[in-house]
């Protein structure tokens, strides 16, 4: 299964201002780097946690239904499914209605479940299911605990901005990163 980002965030868990604060930056010199340093925490943040921060829309591309007839979605948490399209084996795009699939809640991960009448006809990613995911719509409404993080980052790499470029980060994580985001991890028994 691939995953593919359809449309990112409409902003940032922190603005360039609240950066700049922590920071003690009183010029505009750099906000273009703070506003990148800003998106490559929030998306590192979101990996080290499992947790998509703000709401977006991710693609999911299946090959193939399991015999119980669910899918395992790839991005945490799961808001609401916007599309589910299944392709014939011509290739040709069928959307599902709502009737036609369950958002499994109470799993870790959410599961997709269709019904009995859903058939891929082609074998390579025959569905696409769009996901909507994030823990909220708001940035005032992202934890505490994982906006603190995201300053950490910054600020790390902020500091060491002429030593690495922000394309090579993370080189390291500042100390007490793991320990803010470590709560938000999905539980994985063995």
């Amino acid at each position: 299964m691939t995953i593919a980002l359809i449309t990112p965030p409409a902003s940032e868990p922190l603005s360039i201002a609240e950066m700049k604060t922590h920071l003690r930056i009183d010029h505009d010199h750099e906000d273009d780097l703070l506003l990148e340093l800003l998106r490559a925490a929030r998306q590192y943040t979101e990996f080290a946690s499992g947790q998509k921060l703000l709401t977006q829309l991710w693609r999911q591309y299946v090959s193939g239904i399991s015999q119980d007839r669910c899918v395992t979605l790839k991005v945490a948490p799961v808001q609401s499914i916007s599309a589910v399209i299944a392709y014939d084996a011509e290739g040709e795009p069928s959307p599902l209605s709502l009737d036609e699939f369950d958002l499994v809640r109470g799993t870790e991960p959410v599961q997709l479940r269709f019904s009995d009448g859903v058939n891929m006809g082609r074998a390579a990613n025959g569905l696409e299911i769009d996901i909507i995911a994030g823990l909220t719509d708001l940035a005032v409404e992202v934890p505490d605990t994982l906006k603190h993080a995201i300053r950490l980052l910054v600020a790390h790499w902020y500091e060491f901005r002429g030593a690495i470029s922000p394309q090579q980060q993370p080189v390291s994580l500042p100390p007490g990163f793991d320990s803010l985001v470590r709560a938000y991890r999905p539980v994985r028994l063995a």
